[in-house]
């Protein structure tokens, strides 16, 4: 896919998707004539694979509460 798509694709810039590319974290192909800078073509799967990275889980749930036993009050004698 093309920069534009990856873009589109992921929500993001086109600048971002060329940062990414120059820093090496987004793996891509350059495609065209030796010598020339080409044209910058990325597999969807490398793609998915970045934004994966990038995932942040969620927290996680509060602990539960220990079960809590009310205090039997003192003044008052239950009979048996």
């Amino acid at each position: 896919m093309t920069v534009k798509e990856a873009a589109g694709r992921a929500a993001v810039s086109e600048a971002l998707i060329y940062a990414w590319c120059a820093d090496g974290t987004l793996p891509h192909t350059r495609v065209g004539r030796r010598g020339k800078r080409g044209h910058i073509r990325i597999a969807a799967e490398d793609l998915d694979g970045v934004l994966a990275a990038f995932r942040v889980g969620g927290r996680p749930p509060p602990p539960a509460a220990p079960a809590v036993t009310p205090p039997r009050p003192r003044h008052i004698r239950l009979k048996p």
